[in-house]
């Protein structure tokens, strides 16, 4: 059981079962510590561009859909925050590389405390086997903690 007293909490979320299971996570912590929670949700733009869609048109259609899809990832997140007690929570999504724009995200909010799950929903993600929680772990500003 974490000890310290956490002001604010970032948890990053891309609808796999492991950052839902951070995001259960991050919620009772926040609780725990009447902390802010936010909620980040990183559009990974190194799969758009290693592949064909690069050079596709088919490319803003595919970035507006993956934002809405963000948006209502968040969206639903916050209000779910919310309804189980969460006293202020706040998101962002981008359009980045996840792991450099997650430590981001940590720099820029001042947080004290990252909840993330073990490895993404992508076959890439996956393959790699949480390469972005490792980078989050060995470059984050705070503390990590990494939800199976």
């Amino acid at each position: 059981m974490l000890t310290s007293k956490y002001k604010k909490i970032l948890v990053a979320v891309d609808g796999s079962e492991h950052a839902d299971k951070a995001f259960e996570e991050a919620m009772d912590t926040a609780k725990r510590n009447n902390s802010i929670l936010e909620i980040v949700f990183v559009i990974n733009v190194i799969n758009m561009e290693t592949t064909s869609f690069a050079y596709s048109r088919a490319l803003p259609n595919f970035l507006e859909d993956e934002r809405k899809l963000a948006d209502d990832e968040l969206n639903k997140k916050m209000e779910q925050a919310k309804a189980e007690g969460v006293q202020e929570v706040k998101v962002f999504s981008d359009i980045a590389d996840p792991k450099r724009r997650i430590v981001e995200f940590a720099e820029e909010e001042k947080v004290d405390l990252v909840i993330m799950g073990a490895t993404g929903k992508g076959a890439i993600e996956r393959a790699l086997i949480g390469s972005t929680t490792s980078y989050v772990v060995n470059h984050a500003p705070c503390n990590v903690l990494v939800v199976k």
